[in-house]
């Protein structure tokens, strides 16, 4: 119990000074004095700056509300899911804005880490193209499974940044209305007349 305690309060205090300093700027000499601990606890427990860091990302980006979403909670009306997949993503991306920011103000970690910006999408896009290709198998989806996910992703996340990161567009409009117009544009894509069937 101590060693996890111990854990969790290295992890929450690298998220903050990542978040803050930038991932650089923060030293395990920073870390340990916000956590209160070692130096030497923080090389026990994580090894080195970069391996804290990705454990950090695995345990703040991963939500298990979206997890949990794919393994127990589909409908398989491709509507339905599609924008309950939205609102999930979109919410575990604004709780984690800040580690998003992180990788986006220090290039070097999306090229030598296995940072959030490629393992986040790279496991949801796994979990939709294995969505797509059932739905096909139901019958009335079209299109290859793999680009239909690269586009939904994109999509979606061009609409968290356009809200979150570079602040709200000059426009009235919020998120889940974007959202809603997103999916119904997105299905009248890959199934044929579905606005006339809905």
């Amino acid at each position: 119990m101590n060693k996890l305690s111990t854990d969790e309060k290295i992890l929450e205090s690298a998220m903050n000074l990542f978040s803050e300093k930038g991932y650089r700027e923060v030293t395990t000499k920073d870390i340990a004095k916000e956590a209160g601990v070692s130096e030497m606890s923080i090389f026990r427990h994580f090894h080195n700056k970069k391996n804290l860091f990705e454990r950090a990302v695995d345990k703040y980006i991963f939500s298990p509300k979206l997890r949990t979403l794919f393994d127990k909670n589909l409908k398989w009306d491709l509507k339905e899911d599609l924008l309950n997949i939205s609102r999930v993503y979109h919410e575990t991306l604004t709780k984690n804005e800040r580690i998003i920011l992180v990788c986006l103000k220090n290039t070097d970690l999306t090229v030598n880490l296995d940072s959030p910006l490629k393992k986040f999408p790279n496991e949801l896009k796994k979990l939709m193209v294995a969505y797509f290709i059932e739905m096909q198998e139901r019958g009335g989806l079209h299109g290859e499974p793999e680009l239909l996910a690269i586009n939904f992703i994109a999509g979606n996340f061009g609409i968290f940044t356009s809200f979150t990161i570079f602040e709200k567009f000059n426009t009235n409009l919020d998120v889940n209305t974007c959202i809603n117009d997103f999916v119904k544009i997105f299905i009248e894509g890959v199934i044929p007349d579905f606005k006339n069937n809905k």
